[in-house]
């Protein structure tokens, strides 16, 4: 599905309701933007309210974070 729409002087642009519908964007809501090998990329942002208890399975944060942070240190050091 594509749709076609204007830039206005401000660089804003109408989502059209076709696509509102679909997406469920409500008013007020924020969107994510992104520039993605030549396309504009628009999404919305999770709703932090679905993403409680996401990670039932750590059982200590504290744990989960030091094993984090090797992690990323193992990730600095391939990219130098």
């Amino acid at each position: 599905m594509s749709n076609l729409v204007k830039v206005t002087r401000k660089f804003q642009v109408t989502i059209p309701e076709e696509v509102r519908k679909k997406a469920r964007i409500e008013i007020g809501e924020k969107l994510l933007v992104r520039y993605d090998d030549g396309r504009i990329v628009m999404h919305k942002t999770p709703d932090i309210e679905k993403l409680a208890g996401a990670w039932q399975h750590i059982e200590d944060t504290e744990d989960f974070m030091t094993d984090t942070r090797r992690l990323w240190k193992t990730w600095a050091l391939k990219q130098c």
